[in-house]
C-alpha cells in the first residue's frame, strides 16, 4: 500500500509527501503536501502555477498522455471542470505522462482551448501492477483536499466534479469542533491569515472547545502582519465566493480590490515566509478577480505574484 501511494503522489505532477498524511482520515492531523515539477522548466501549456500557490487549495490532477488524440473529450471535460471552479480555492493541473514534446502539447492545448496548467510528470517507472490497472494508459484523476487528504483517485471523470464540490464545502464550512480543529491545526503552521479567520469563527461557534487555541489566538493578535494578512485573506475569500453572473448581487468594487492589493504589497516581502507566501497567494487571486471586474471599466493593477 505504501508503494501504491508513493506512485500516486509521484505521477500526480510529482507530488512528494508522506503516505501517512495522505491516508489520514479528515479528523487526523495532516502534513503539508510538497509539490515538485511545478516550475517553468516542466511547464508545457496553460497558465503558470507554483508549489506555494497550491498550498491550502483543493487540487485536481489529471494524469494522462496529453499527446493522445483519444483523450480529447476527457481534456475538454477537464476544462469544463476548471471553468466551473477556477474562482474558488481550487487548482486543476494536467500531468502529461506521454512522449509528446512541449511544442506538440502546446499546440493541442491551444487547439482545444485548454486554459488550466499542464506540466510534465515525474517520469516515474510504473510497476507491473500499475500497468495491469491501466493497460491503455487512459489516465487517472486525483482530487487532493486542502490539507493533503486524497478525496478521490480513479477514472470516473463524471464523479470528479461532485468530489471537488464536496472537498471545497468541507474546507469552507466545518460542522463540528473536531472538523474545525483539523483545519486550524493545519493552517496555523501553513496559512496564518486563514487560521486567524478560522479561529475567529470557531470561537463564535464553539466558545468552550476553542479555548484550546487561546495562546495561539493571543500570539496572532499581537502580530500586526498576521492581522493585516487576515483582512487580505477575508477579501480574497469574498472574491472567491462572489457570483459575477448574478446581476442582483452586491457588486464587488474593483477600486476596493485594487486598493487592497496596493496596501498589502509589502506583506509579500515579510520576514515571516508563511506570511509572505500567503500574501502572494491572496494577491494573485485578487489580481485575477480584478481582471474579471475590469471589463466594467473599473481600475487596473500589475499582475499578482504566485
Amino acid at each position: 500500500m505504501r508503494e501504491e501511494y508513493r506512485w500516486i503522489l509521484s505521477v500526480a505532477c510529482a507530488v512528494t509527501a508522506f503516505a501517512e498524511a495522505m491516508l489520514a482520515p479528515v479528523a487526523d492531523a495532516a502534513v503539508p503536501v510538497e509539490w515538485e515539477n511545478i516550475d517553468p522548466a516542466h511547464h508545457l501549456a496553460g497558465r503558470m502555477a507554483s508549489s506555494g500557490y497550491l498550498r491550502g487549495k483543493v487540487v485536481c490532477v489529471d494524469c494522462r498522455d496529453y499527446g493522445d488524440k483519444g483523450g480529447v473529450e476527457s481534456m475538454r471535460g477537464m476544462e469544463e471542470i476548471w471553468q466551473s471552479f477556477k474562482m474558488k480555492p481550487f487548482v486543476l493541473i494536467g500531468s502529461h505522462r506521454g512522449e509528446a514534446g512541449a511544442e506538440k502539447i502546446k499546440r493541442i492545448a491551444e487547439g482545444l482551448k485548454l486554459t488550466y496548467p499542464i506540466y510534465r510528470d515525474a517520469d516515474i517507472v510504473r510497476t507491473q501492477e500499475q500497468k495491469d490497472a491501466d493497460p491503455e494508459r487512459t489516465g487517472y484523476v486525483y482530487v487532493v483536499g486542502s490539507t493533503g487528504k486524497v478525496f478521490y483517485r480513479g477514472k470516473d471523470e463524471r464523479r470528479v466534479q461532485g468530489v471537488i464540490a464536496s472537498a471545497l464545502m468541507a474546507m469552507r464550512s466545518p460542522q463540528t469542533p473536531k472538523q474545525w480543529k483539523h483545519y486550524i491545526d493545519f493552517d496555523v503552521d501553513v496559512l496564518p491569515g486563514r487560521a486567524y479567520l478560522e479561529m475567529e469563527e470557531f470561537r463564535k461557534a464553539f466558545p468552550k472547545e476553542s479555548a484550546a487555541y487561546d495562546d495561539v489566538w493571543e500570539r496572532f493578535n499581537a502580530d500586526d502582519e498576521i492581522k493585516r494578512l487576515a483582512k487580505l485573506e477575508r477579501l480574497a475569500r469574498m472574491a472567491k465566493d462572489y457570483d459575477f453572473k448574478d446581476v442582483n448581487a452586491k457588486r464587488l468594487s474593483a477600486e476596493k480590490v485594487e486598493k487592497a492589493i496596493e496596501l498589502s504589497a509589502d506583506l509579500k516581502k515579510s520576514g515571516n515566509p508563511l506570511v509572505a507566501q500567503e500574501a502572494k497567494n491572496c494577491i494573485a487571486d485578487l489580481t485575477w478577480t480584478l481582471a474579471v471586474l475590469k471589463p466594467a471599466g473599473e481600475g487596473s493593477t500589475k499582475q499578482g505574484e504566485k
